[in-house]
Formats: C-alpha cells, structure tokens, sequence
C-alpha cells in the first residue's frame, strides 16, 4: 500500500471534471443493499500527463462515493463484492471508515483479491467471506518520492510512514486480535493467505465452499494477475502464491461482468455504474481484441492504399492531355489547386475557358471590322463590285478561321 506525501508531483487534473465511476451501489430490496469495489484504490482517477483526458482502467477513488452510500445508508443488510490489488493507503482507510459509519450488517465478500489498501477496505465489513482460493495480502507503508531530501526530511517521512504502519496495524487487529506487533511483522513480510489460511487468522469469518470460486491466471510474465476477469498490476510485489497458474494468452478464465451486477435482477441500481473501458475489454478478451485492432489496421491500410492509388491514377490521367491544354494554369489548378479535379472535368473547364475565349474573339473582330470599314471595300477578285451573299459569307468564313490559326501560332487543316 502506498502512502501518499506532499514531496510526490502529479500532473494537473481539472476539478470541475466529472469523475468516471468504478464501482456499483444498488438498492436491492427494501432491507438489502449491495457495494461493488472493483480495481485499483486511488486517491483520484489518474490523468494523462499529455493529453489531459482519464487513464483507462478500473479504479476505486473517494470522488462521489460518500454520496453514493446515502442509497444504501439505512439498508438493514449491505454486502461489499470486493477486487482489489490494493493502492492508496488513506484512501483505503478513509473508504473503511465510511464504511463502518453504515448502520446495518455489512458482509464483505472477497470475490477474488484483496491486497494491500483493499485488505484495509476488507475489515471494514461485520462478516468477512471468502473463497477457498481467494487472496489476501498484507505488507508494509511504501512512499513514492520525487524531490531532494535532506535528513530531516527523510526522518519526518520514516515518522509517517511508522504511524501510517501503526494505523493499519491497528485496523487489522481490531479485526483478527493477532496483536499490532505480530501483524507489523507479517506487514514486513508481506504476508500472503488464502481463503482458508486468512479464516484461520481471524481476518475472514466465513467460507463459501458451496458455490463457484473466482478464477485466478497470471500473465506468462507473472506482471498481471487475473482474477474474475480482472487484470491487476503486481509489479512489485514479492510473494505471490506459486500456486497461481500460468496462462500464455493471460485470457481470464470468466468474465467480470457477471460480478459486477446486483444479485437480484430486479434490483433498482443507484449511484455510480461501471462501464466497461478497452482495458477490461482486453483483459476479458485479448485474443478478440487482438483481432479486432488487426482488422481495423487492415483496413485503414486497404483504404490508405486504395486513396493513394486513386490519387496517382487521377494526376496520371491529367499528365496524359497536359501537352494539348494551351493553359498550363488550368493543368496546375486541377492538380494541386483548391478545387482539384480529374481529366474529365479539367477537359471541361478547358472547353468552358475557350467557349468565352471565341465569344470574346468574335466579338473583338466584328468590332475592328466595323471600325475599319471593310465592309464597303470591294472584294479584289470581282474589281470592287459588290459580292452576293454566298460571296459574302465564305470570305467572312474565311477570315474568321485564318484569324484564329493565326491565334494559335500558324495554319490548321
């Protein structure tokens, strides 16, 4: 368990954010009422250093759940379903406490793990119920640091840390009656038990030896222990049980999702709910996941390939008429330009550019026509004599098309 310190610097966290919640409490009937406690306990859910946005993950925090209790506050009967690896220390005592202000019975049931803060969390509970195989640890204050310290800081921090060890060792008694001496030496060891082995101890009072047990895997790695589908980080921690075993995918054996619903169907659930993230997506299901993530590779890279392709045919296709285009502008628009284009509707743009061009040419022409008066000089093959109509037309036929060629560089048939 770790004891938060004033020296250790956590990225800015927005107050007015609202916090996801990971855990369940529900009104089961008129005289029962049911706690999830799922995840990792926390003083508040972590932020992305980089981006500002919540970790993923399932985490236990103080934000909003002394309000939540008030739906089960007046219940005569309360069970507590807890997972846990455990993490913030004053987090896990301040949860305990709130839970001991609770008028009715409250049963903590250990569904898979608790460890560390949760085992703090754990005897908090009027019953404590186990499976033969459900897991309890308990060791010793850690304090996380990032600063400089001098002696005196470090003999005020060992200060803490033996009266933060005290406090535990003293919630621990009140509930086995070992004697805080004898459970600071088990804390220093970090002292593992099972279901059976943490009856015997006094820290459980009940056995269920009648129903399912929680499934229990470690990654192939030994970093990640499943329980109920439940990944948690144990890094760190020295004396797991051996007896855990090993699975290569790490693939839980059981969904989560059927423990963290109220037992009772009809049950009217209150405050917060859980929500499934990727995390425990992929703790659930990794190979499905895996797939899932490879398909969408697969097909952002099929369209990735598909866009690039389109793209090179559409410049090759404008490449192929650029040479007859007279306006290398209208070339360069259609490639690169705001409003790009494919040949087709660059050979459009090119037809509509010289429909004005040869509307404005002849309308220049008629006007230098007109101003040169070369409408009442006779044409040379009749010696000035006045042309007939069909005359008339082909010379202006005539002119139009030797005034164009001569637009255009030279004489085309």
């Amino acid at each position: 368990m770790k004891a938060p310190n004033s020296l250790h610097m956590d990225p800015a966290v927005d107050p007015a954010a609202t916090a996801t919640k990971f855990w369940n409490v529900a009104s089961v009937s008129e005289d029962e009422g049911e706690i999830i406690l799922y995840g990792d306990v926390m003083s508040q859910r972590p932020i992305d250093w980089w981006t500002g946005e919540p970790e993923p993950g399932l985490y236990i925090t103080p934000e909003g759940f002394m309000e939540d209790l008030a739906a089960v506050k007046n219940k005569a009967h309360i069970t507590v379903k807890l997972n846990s690896c455990g993490g913030d220390l004053y987090t896990g005592i301040a949860i305990h406490n709130a839970l001991k202000t609770l008028s009715g019975n409250v049963n903590v049931v250990v569904e898979g793990i608790a460890a560390s803060a949760a085992s703090v969390i754990m005897c908090a509970g009027d019953t404590v119920t186990v499976y033969p195989c459900s897991l309890i640890m308990i060791h010793g204050v850690s304090v996380m640091l990032s600063d400089s310290l001098n002696i005196q800081d470090m003999k005020q921090l060992i200060k803490g840390m033996d009266a933060s060890e005290k406090a535990v060792a003293e919630i621990y008694d009140a509930k086995t009656g070992l004697g805080v001496d004898t459970l600071r030496n088990m804390m220093t060891k970090e002292t593992w038990m099972t279901g059976r082995e943490a009856l015997d101890k006094g820290f459980a009072d009940a056995l269920k030896e009648d129903e399912e047990e929680p499934s229990m895997s470690m990654s192939a790695d030994r970093k990640v222990l499943y329980v109920n589908g439940v990944g948690h980080n144990v890094e760190g921690l020295h004396n797991i049980p051996g007896s855990i075993p090993i699975q290569k995918s790490a693939k839980p054996a059981r969904r989560p999702a059927a423990n963290m619903r109220p037992t009772n169907k009809a049950a009217k659930t209150e405050g917060g709910k859980h929500h499934m993230t990727l995390e425990e997506l992929r703790a659930q299901e990794p190979e499905l996941v895996s797939q899932i993530e490879q398909e969408a590779r697969n097909a952002a890279q099929t369209q990735t390939t598909d866009a690039v392709t389109a793209e090179r045919r559409r410049l090759a296709d404008i490449d192929s008429i650029a040479a007859s285009i007279p306006d290398q502008q209208l070339v360069h628009d259609a490639k690169y330009g705001d409003k790009p284009c494919t040949a087709q509707e660059l050979c459009f743009r090119v037809m509509q550019q010289s429909a004005a061009s040869g509307q404005q040419f002849l309308k220049n022409y008629t006007a230098d026509g007109a101003a040169s008066g070369a409408a009442k000089v006779g044409a040379a093959p009749n010696g000035g004599t006045p042309a007939t109509k069909e005359e008339q037309d082909a010379a202006d036929i005539q002119a139009v098309v030797a005034a164009y060629n001569a637009s255009k560089g030279g004489t085309q048939k």
